[in-house]
């Protein structure tokens, strides 16, 4: 017997599936990632895969099969048109749906990843101009905040060994046991933290800043190249210690930054 039941979520992906069916994984604040099949979804003339491609709060009506959903209706809550008038912004947030639908498991609730993300899609359909720097640093953000609500949230203020708190130019950073370590630590215990590299503290700051401030603060803080660089680096290396699925192209490469 089949049961209906509605939720609200924002479209993170989907794929073809046959020759006219489309799969569609959505993020909820109820439920987590749901994924759902529209029948007749791929045709040019589907009433309802207008409101599931773009970038939008959706309320979906499904049907709960014996293996799986289908999406029986579609209402679009809230558009994010301005997104749409600007490429990079558009890039922007087509990558932080991927993000999290790489970075999360299906029929996990978490309403602070579903906040997050629509205060991203918010924050975006705002009125402002970002630089290439600007909107790679804003999603290396994301992607810190992200990952700490996953469960990978990285060390930046102890050493990973001793605990004690870390001084200005005086550590390492090692992405796969996930922050920083000392450089007594580090001298001491060369075998095991032979991986680690240095970091800038301009870069550690911003590291924690994209962690702890809202977005529309990322826009203050001056860029400098080798700090920016640094953050890169240390964001990236952190996806492919912890991610369950590396993005196909780096943040850097998503947003053009050089």
């Amino acid at each position: 017997m089949s049961v209906l039941s509605h939720t609200t979520g924002i479209v993170l992906s989907h794929r073809d599936h046959r020759e006219a069916d489309r799969w569609y994984s959505v993020f909820t604040p109820d439920r987590g990632k749901v994924e759902f099949l529209a029948r007749g979804g791929h045709k040019p003339l589907a009433k309802l895969t207008p409101h599931l491609e773009m970038v939008a709060v959706v309320e979906l009506m499904l049907v709960h099969g014996r293996a799986y959903h289908i999406v029986a209706g579609v209402e679009r809550q809230r558009a994010f048109a301005h997104v749409y008038d600007d490429l990079q912004k558009l890039t922007l947030a087509q990558n932080a749906l991927h993000l999290v639908d790489i970075g999360t498991r299906a029929q996990e609730a978490d309403v602070q990843v579903y906040q997050l993300l629509e205060d991203w899609l918010s924050f975006l359909d705002a009125d402002t101009e970002l630089s290439t720097e600007r909107a790679g640093f804003l999603l290396g953000a994301f992607t810190l905040k992200l990952m700490t609500l996953i469960g990978y949230r990285p060390e930046l203020s102890h050493c990973l060994n001793c605990r004690l708190s870390i001084t200005a130019g005086s550590y390492r950073w090692h992405a796969l046991k996930g922050g920083v370590v000392c450089r007594a630590c580090f001298i001491h215990e060369q075998e095991q933290w032979f991986s680690a590299r240095e970091m800038t503290d301009g870069t550690l700051k911003l590291l924690r800043f994209g962690i702890e401030e809202p977005f529309p603060v990322h826009l203050r803080p001056h860029l400098t190249g080798e700090d920016l660089l640094g953050f890169h680096e240390a964001v990236e290396s952190l996806i492919i210690s912890h991610f369950p699925t590396i993005p196909a192209s780096s943040l850097r490469e998503s947003c053009a930054v050089c």
